[in-house]
């Protein structure tokens, strides 16, 4: 059923509608004129075929090996289907498909290219129908449909540019969400060093105190008072014995919880499946470090969504040998450079990770994009 909805959406409907109509016309006027042989109207009904089977493969949600040039050839090979059906019938609304086909092309080339080359490609099926067919109306329909192509680019692109505009929008909103839950669990950590430091200073410093004076106070007193004196000194002992344990509970468990600042940062990510996998109770204690590893989070995620089609993305983050490792790697299969281009944001994370010692390595791997990053436990 998956694989289905990658051919079959409203998108891709909208288009299989009119070649339908488009081609039940074409196949309805040669077969009831009678002008055309069995082999043309078998040659145009392969045409319509291969047209509309190329287009949907080429807008599918799939994954393909060089898929820019892979889908770049479907759409080549629509074109030719198009300049086919040109020659084989002298019918001039087959000139929809045209524009159906054109409606591809804000997706792989930009737009000013698009509108700029506009009526190089849509020329050669009206000269065909001109001096093949010698269709007087054909350079008026001509015009009249460009127009058409026209309009068919600037909504496609209107629709693209808004679609971008809202994913910015939600990737801004998830980074937002992420860094305010980080604050929040750093203000967590923070109050509670704050806590164990007064407590450590202040209560234990008097509980010493007392500690020693009634330790004094023991050795110049006897009798009855003596031995109150020693229980009092035994307690004190002890309190200040569970102070010190209550301060060092404090500093111990006074950790970032990251793992719902990255879910807030991950949550929703369009066109992507995204794997988290965190060790339990692991444990980072310096923000520092839990900003970098949630940066670095974001920077790959971003790199994976603008320049890789792949649809897997996994996380995992755990502890080793006093330091903490995050490994992601994705299934951009089509990525096929020998070596890695690093750009600004490659460029940021690595000078992040370096500057609190860590190391960081990319490579390009058989199944896609792979980051391995290991930061040292700060105290």
């Amino acid at each position: 059923m998956q694989n289905f909805r990658q051919f079959f959406n409203i998108e891709s409907l909208s288009a299989v509608f009119p070649w339908a109509v488009v081609s039940g016309i074409v196949m309805f006027l040669m077969l009831s004129s009678g002008n055309y042989s069995a082999q043309i109207m078998l040659v145009t009904g392969v045409a319509l075929i291969i047209y509309i089977v190329t287009f949907m493969v080429a807008i599918s949600e799939n994954n393909y090996r060089n898929d820019m040039a892979y889908r770049l050839i479907l759409i080549a090979v629509q074109y030719i289907a198009i300049v086919s059906l040109a020659f084989l019938t002298p019918f001039t609304f087959v000139a929809i498909l045209v524009t159906i086909w054109s409606a591809q092309l804000p997706y792989f080339m930009p737009f000013k290219q698009t509108l700029v080359t506009s009526p190089i490609w849509s020329a050669p099926f009206w000269l065909i129908m001109y001096f093949y067919w010698q269709v007087d109306s054909a350079m008026l329909s001509a015009l009249l449909f460009w127009t058409f192509n026209i309009f068919a680019l600037v909504m496609v692109n209107a629709n693209i540019k808004e679609k971008r505009a809202t994913e910015q929008a939600m990737e801004l909103n998830r980074e937002l969400m992420a860094t305010q839950r980080l604050l929040g669990e750093a203000s967590k950590q923070a109050e509670r060093v704050r806590i164990a430091r007064n407590i450590h200073d202040l209560l234990g410093h008097h509980l010493t105190a007392l500690t020693i004076n009634l330790q004094v106070a023991s050795r110049i007193s006897d009798g009855e008072a003596q031995v109150k004196i020693q229980q009092c000194h035994g307690l004190a002992k002890l309190l200040l014995s569970d102070v010190r344990e209550a301060v060092s509970e404090i500093r111990e468990k006074s950790h970032i919880e990251l793992s719902q600042a990255l879910h807030a940062l991950l949550d929703d990510v369009p066109n992507l499946r995204i794997t988290l996998d965190i060790e339990a109770n692991l444990n980072i204690s310096d923000v520092n470090v839990a900003e970098a590893i949630l940066r670095s989070v974001q920077e790959s995620v971003t790199n994976t969504l603008r320049h890789s089609n792949a649809k897997h993305f996994n996380i995992q983050l755990t502890h080793k040998n006093n330091t903490v490792q995050l490994t992601m790697y994705d299934d951009g299969r089509q990525k096929q450079q020998n070596k890695i281009q690093e750009g600004n944001g490659l460029i940021g994370m690595r000078e992040r990770i370096v500057n609190l010692g860590g190391t960081i390595d990319t490579a390009l791997t058989a199944t896609g994009f792979r980051t391995k990053i290991e930061l040292p436990e700060l105290t």
